[in-house]
């Protein structure tokens, strides 16, 4: 695991901080967010773990039943219709 060592003065703004950090890179990006509660590291693109991204096109390339969206809608219709 790669780890980043903040300088005294950042670890200060985060312990100090009410509200989430907006961790910047060097061109002033955006590279994410430190909730300051947990400690929750929130990605400025993309919420998901690489683990998770590969499982999902492992699952999305795997053989299966595909449904078009009209068939998915007229499924959804029907389960409407059937309700009290």
């Amino acid at each position: 695991m790669t780890q980043i060592v903040l300088t005294s003065e950042q670890a200060r703004i985060l312990t100090q901080a009410s509200e989430p950090v907006a961790i910047c890179r060097p061109d002033g990006s955006i590279a994410g967010w430190i909730s300051p509660g947990t400690r929750f590291v929130v990605p400025e693109v993309c919420p998901f773990s690489p683990e998770e991204i590969a499982a999902a096109e492992q699952e999305a390339d795997s053989p299966g039943p595909w449904y078009t969206t009209k068939e998915v809608l007229e499924h959804l219709r029907s389960l409407d219709r059937t309700q009290p």
